[in-house]
């Protein structure tokens, strides 16, 4: 079948539920909520922001580790919920536990991974069967799980049309000579009509491309995800080269070596103090298999082009602000780089240059983030 992988997708995401396999070493525990509850529960009781250990001791598997080479211990929990019946969910969760190395086999100090004992995956299990049998019968909470379900749905139907859209877009590609355009300013509008006094349809981004459908005077009109279409005065884009765009932001989004793994908003709980108290989007990495080689400084600038890609994400949505940007690397080497979102606007911009911008961003640690000096 032509799309048959777009099919599977979208029956995919149709689905009621899918069956999930089992995590590796993961502590498992049945509830007799659905998975909306149980979702939000977890929420409530901080399981998906990660936190610091008082030390390895009581949480870690310590056979053949030297508790004394390991620094600022460190954990944060991989859950997966798997729906049993309509009322029955299954949870799984998994502790990845790792601290700063600085042992004398190690070549240079890193952050190493460290197996859990179980005590954090089950603390966890207990504290979420506490919450789920305390809060069941109060109005409050039943509301909060009722909006977490529908909000779930939503989700659900959002994806859903994303895929259909995409589909539509396969099934009727742009003709050879469709002329796409690409914003190189901030803030340009894209309004209603050609007029400057015109509402504001969709309010454009830095590196925004859109197809443009007709040239009216000073005006464009542009095409625009989702249906519909908009104008934008001409002096304000350029054209641009669809297939070498594409492969520019590819390449920006995606350095090789490293991989997503999670994403999470949260408070920020660290001792930063722009970020300090504040919200903020949780980028967790870990390499793919091809960055053991990879020098340092690739890691920097994986930090950039998410900090860049996940910025342009943020600003073209008003759900769930955020203030800041945090990617934490879950590797030996470890670290965690972190921006506030408005001095990532002005490097995005280009009011402020790189180094400026490096310099306003928590890289911690920084011999992380840095080449080792020539011996």
């Amino acid at each position: 079948m032509r799309h048959g992988w777009l099919c599977a997708l979208l029956t995919a995401a149709c689905a009621p539920a899918i069956q999930a396999q089992s995590m590796r070493g993961a502590v498992v525990r049945e509830f007799p909520f659905p998975v909306p509850p149980v979702k939000a529960a977890l929420e409530n009781i901080g399981a998906y922001s990660g936190s610091r250990l008082p030390s390895l001791e009581g949480f870690a598997n310590l056979d053949r580790v030297n508790v004394k080479d390991y620094q600022r211990p460190y954990y944060e929990f991989r859950i997966q919920l798997d729906p049993k019946a309509p009322h029955q969910t299954m949870v799984q969760v998994k502790a990845n536990v790792s601290a700063w190395y600085t042992g004398p086999d190690a070549p240079q100090p890193g952050y190493r991974a460290v197996e859990s004992n179980g005590r954090l995956e089950n603390d966890l299990l207990d504290r979420l069967d506490e919450y789920l049998r305390d809060k069941s019968a109060d109005a409050a909470t039943l509301e909060q799980w009722i909006a977490a379900a529908r909000q779930e749905r939503a989700d659900t139907d959002r994806h859903t049309d994303e895929l259909q859209q995409e589909m539509r877009k396969l099934e009727n590609p742009p003709s050879q000579g469709a002329r796409y355009v690409t914003v190189e300013r901030p803030h340009v509008m894209v309004r209603i009509a050609p007029d400057d006094t015109a509402a504001v349809r969709v309010k454009a981004q830095i590196d925004d491309e859109f197809q443009a459908l007709e040239h009216r005077g000073a005006w464009l009109r542009v095409k625009l995800d989702g249906g519909g279409d908009g104008w934008v005065r001409a002096g304000q884009v350029v054209d641009s080269d669809v297939e070498a765009s594409t492969e520019t932001r590819k390449e920006r989004a995606f350095v090789a070596g490293f991989k997503v793994i999670r994403e999470n908003t949260g408070e920020f709980s660290g001792e930063w103090q722009r970020l300090k108290g504040k919200r903020a989007l949780f980028v967790w990495v870990r390499p793919d298999g091809t960055a053991m080689n990879l020098p340092t400084a690739s890691r920097l600038q994986f930090v950039q082009s998410m900090f860049r890609e996940r910025y342009r994400q943020i600003s073209h949505s008003s759900r769930d602000s955020v203030e800041g940007i945090v990617v934490i690397f879950m590797d030996q080497r470890g670290g965690v780089a972190a921006g506030g979102l408005d001095d990532i606007r002005h490097w995005v911009e280009g009011s402020l240059s790189q180094s400026g911008f490096l310099k306003k961003c928590s890289l911690d640690p920084p011999g992380a983030f840095q080449e080792s000096p020539a011996k």
